[in-house]
């Protein structure tokens, strides 16, 4: 059996690592060239996740993740807290033997790490086709499926996995159309060194993770990252790819309207800048706002927040064949949940084992892919639905009665609620 994965985010590459450790060929085809050049900073792995990197990689691997995640947020819990920075609540359900962060370049090159010639960078997939000419899109099954890049070349295997992450073509054709939508929310994201925070700030942030709801449609995570181990970094990658300093990461969540649409296409310091702006209009200030004021303009970005329809019947809507998709391709959502990463590598962890039962002779290919569809689509849909919850928070601080709320920093009860719906969620509740 070959697989083709197309896509050398997160999702993929555990793939690729399970298959390969299985002894499994497969070939990762990634358009980035330096998988340094990611957006997004901050993981959250869950249980689950957790458990299917234990199957997916080897010991080792497993070792150097623990060694180098950031385990504040699970020791010391989750603040929740309004625009002003004043405390409503902390999270603490989440023990370390939970779940654990870990922020998303270290965690790409360490599932990169001993794929060698299996990975293609550079190597961008336009789309898919039988080796014989046909159409893979009918479910029928059973035959060989080519990869097609940009510079006219095909890759041909006997699975082909869209994991290219939202507008994946391959994932769009199968589906027929769009596999999500812009959910109407924009992203501004920055890396802050601790030692440029004032003494204050650093008080009211501690080690843990923050998320703060404003008026006027707006949100802010702040995480903390804590120097990486070195030994465990050089295993796997040359210098730190996030620096040796502790440092603050930082995104800020704004309604996506004609006054913030042209901030997509900004960086540097003027994205710092337009970030304190659009904040300090809707009445930010303290320690939140001083966080994003004193960030490094070299680790700012931003984007556009999508998701997939929230229900399971609105997921993987195509017959199963030598083609099929996991990650953002097939279940966007936006970061507000922190679930993204962690149902990537559910998704890696379920696909892995079906195609190894296939490759094992106890089933066909387009039934294993059926089996990993069936079972993906109730827990992706659960995850799509709990991220955008906060959304509906930012979304309902634009009106009148919430902004109004928010100035006053009384969002408890959907924080609170929030928080303990995820509480249950997390125990299997």
């Amino acid at each position: 059996m070959h697989v083709i994965i197309a896509g050398g985010g997160i999702g993929g590459l555990a793939l690729a690592r399970g298959l390969r450790r299985a002894d499994v060929e497969v070939t990762v085809l990634e358009r980035d060239t330096d998988l340094r050049r990611t957006g997004g900073y901050s993981l959250h792995l869950q249980a689950e996740a957790l458990d299917g990197l234990r199957e997916l990689l080897a010991p080792e691997a497993v070792e150097q993740l623990y060694a180098v995640s950031q385990g504040a947020w699970n020791q010391r819990g989750f603040a929740i807290r309004d625009h002003r920075g004043r405390l409503i609540a902390v999270d603490r359900s989440v023990s370390a033997e939970d779940s654990l962060d870990v922020d998303r370049v270290t965690l790409r090159l360490l599932l990169a790490d001993t794929l060698d010639d299996a990975l293609r960078r550079g190597a961008r997939v336009t789309g898919y086709e039988r080796e014989d000419g046909g159409d893979t899109g009918t479910g029928r099954g059973g035959g060989r499926v080519a990869a097609l890049l940009d510079d006219g070349s095909r890759v041909v295997g006997d699975v082909l996995v869209a994991a290219d992450g939202v507008g994946s073509a391959i994932a769009t054709r199968l589906a027929g159309g769009p596999t999500s939508a812009p959910i109407g929310l924009v992203g501004l994201a920055g890396r802050t060194p601790e030692g440029a925070v004032a003494p204050a700030g650093r008080a009211m942030l501690g080690n843990r993770s923050t998320l703060a709801v404003g008026p006027g449609g707006s949100g802010l995570y702040v995480g903390h990252h804590a120097p990486l181990d070195q030994a465990a970094v050089r295993s796997f990658t040359g210098p730190p790819p996030l620096g040796v300093e502790p440092s603050y990461v930082w995104g800020v969540i704004l309604l996506d309207w004609a006054g913030t649409a042209a901030l997509r296409s900004v960086r540097g310091a003027d994205l710092v800048a337009a970030a304190e702006d659009e904040l300090a209009r809707r009445h930010w200030g303290g320690e939140l706002l001083d966080v994003v004021r004193r960030a490094d303009p070299g680790t700012t970005s931003s984007f556009r927040f999508h998701a997939a329809p929230r229900y399971a019947a609105g997921l993987a809507v195509w017959p199963a064949g030598e083609v099929t998709a996991l990650g953002d391709a097939v279940h966007a959502m936006p970061p507000t949940g922190g679930r993204g990463a962690s149902t990537a590598i559910q998704d890696a962890h379920v696909l892995h084992r079906e195609l190894l039962a296939a490759r094992d002779g106890h089933k066909t290919v387009p039934m294993a892919v059926h089996d990993y569809q069936r079972a993906m689509r109730p827990y992706a849909a659960a995850a799509v639905a709990e991220s955008l919850q906060p959304v509906g928070w930012i979304r309902a601080s634009a009106k009148p009665l919430g902004a109004a709320v928010a100035r006053a920093g009384l969002p408890a009860a959907a924080a609170v609620a929030w928080a303990v719906r995820s509480a249950r969620h997390r125990q299997g509740g």
